[in-house]
């Protein structure tokens, strides 16, 4: 058998899979290259062809949705995003595909209202949601340059979360953390690696894809000093509680490989590294922790419906509980807003409310 390398394709092991990716467009392949190889070099040439159809020159007055798409994509304000955001964006624009050939002037309220309808009822309420801010920040883009009169899509109202799905990203209780926590020292390799994402989101607040990217040089006396880039740009210094500095400390539990040994391959310069000893990727790190979610969960020692996000959620709602102000709290979370930090200021204020009315009302006689 003849094997051919392909370069820009990810691969992605999981649950005793292995998933490809085309790195540049971030879609996954879905031909397997042993079994079926004509249909997945044809799925690559396809991917391949997108991605060279992008970096053309964009019309600079275009006509139509797809070439105003184009036209922003090329723009600093595209190219200047996070590399999360631009992927965010463009599988907005993706489902907007169809819609390529439309002219801007035909793209009106109940054109932007009906097509969100369309996604959401197709593939769910974040990218219906998605949809209709991408059309918005790029038809809003727009307008100033001349290319269009208005922004149809601004007003358009997004898609609720329902209310009986409860609190988004819930925030963990201690126990469950401790649960997650003791589940990972059971694995034979890697557990390390998941322990210390979890305490770095829980204990010093950090997003998922800062987790994935702080380097080891970053500890300096207690503290962890790192740009906020994957938002805001902002430096952050975390403060190193007595638990987060056990759980950095130990060593790295992980399997290089015969390959990677023979190749002279060393860990990786980040924090949190892998079973193979490599730096995370956000997805890959989603796929070991929601594996473990999930058995955690039926064994009912998790409640369902917790997220990474929630541990860090975790940090603000127990600062808020606190009694720290949203400034304290924002600081501390990196935010540049305080009111990012009001929902848990509010939450806060909420349950000492309650508790004083009880207490004052289990006196009566």
């Amino acid at each position: 058998m003849t094997f051919v390398k392909i370069s820009g394709i990810k691969i992605v092991r999981a649950n005793g899979a292995v998933y490809r990716y085309h790195r540049a467009t971030g879609k996954r392949i879905k031909a397997d290259p042993e079994r079926y190889p004509e249909a997945f070099f044809a799925e690559v040439k396809d991917l391949e062809s997108e991605v060279a159809a992008r970096a053309q020159r964009p019309d600079p007055k275009p006509a139509s949705l797809g070439g105003l798409f184009a036209l922003y994509r090329a723009s600093p304000e595209f190219t200047q995003l996070e590399a999360t955001s631009q992927k965010g964006y463009q599988r907005a624009m993706d489902a907007l595909q169809t819609f390529d050939a439309k002219p801007l002037h035909t793209i009106d309220q109940p054109w932007v209202l009906k097509t969100r309808d369309e996604v959401f009822d197709a593939r769910g309420r974040w990218l219906a949601n998605m949809v209709v801010a991408v059309l918005s920040i790029t038809l809003g883009w727009g307008v100033p340059r001349g290319l269009l009169t208005v922004n149809a899509a601004k007003g358009v109202p997004k898609i609720r979360r329902p209310k009986n799905k409860g609190v988004a990203n819930k925030s963990w209780r201690p126990a469950e953390v401790d649960a997650f926590i003791k589940a990972t020292r059971d694995l034979k390799a890697g557990g390390s690696g998941l322990r210390k994402a979890v305490a770095l989101a829980y204990y010093g607040g950090l997003r998922k894809a800062d987790v994935v990217r702080v380097p080891k040089t970053a500890r300096r006396g207690g503290s962890i000093d790192m740009d906020m880039i994957n938002k805001n740009g902002k430096e952050l210094s975390i403060f190193e509680a007595k638990r987060l500095t056990a759980i950095l400390n130990e060593p790295d539990d992980m399997q290089l490989g015969r390959a990677a040994k023979a190749k002279g391959r060393k860990a990786g310069a980040t924090l949190v590294l892998n079973r193979l000893g490599q730096p995370y990727t956000e997805d890959g790190l989603d796929s070991s922790f929601d594996r473990i979610k999930r058995e955690l969960v039926a064994a009912g020692k998790i409640r369902p419906g917790l997220t990474f996000h929630g541990l860090r959620k975790s940090l603000g709602k127990a600062a808020a509980d606190a009694g720290f102000s949203e400034n304290d709290i924002a600081g501390a979370l990196g935010q540049t807003n305080p009111a990012s930090a009001r929902p848990y200021t509010i939450e806060a204020a909420r349950t000492k409310g309650a508790e004083r009315v009880f207490r004052a009302l289990s006196k009566r006689k």
